[in-house]
């Protein structure tokens, strides 16, 4: 739900996958619920469209790309429930 933190799964498929490298093993604070779509990974390699939770997901940048970045720099992404812990 909203306001909850997530932290990513560290993840190295051999195929498709929606989740950006930099954001695997990292937390951040949901912030807003799409809800069910299309999970991607699956119906790129032919598993049907698997519809999975999705969420907008707000990581700090510094968590990310370290000190070099303010305190009020954040990265929003859309990620699927299925990367998560």
């Amino acid at each position: 739900k909203v306001g909850d933190m997530v932290k990513t799964r560290n993840i190295n498929p051999s195929g498709h996958t929606r989740l950006a490298r930099y954001l695997r093993g990292r937390t951040g604070e949901v912030i807003r619920v799409h809800g069910v779509h299309v999970f991607p990974d699956d119906n790129a390699h032919g598993r049907g469209e698997n519809p999975q939770w999705l969420y907008n997901v707000r990581f700090d940048a510094r968590e990310l790309w370290g000190e070099g970045h303010r305190e009020t720099d954040y990265i929003h992404a859309d990620l699927w429930e299925p990367y998560f812990e």
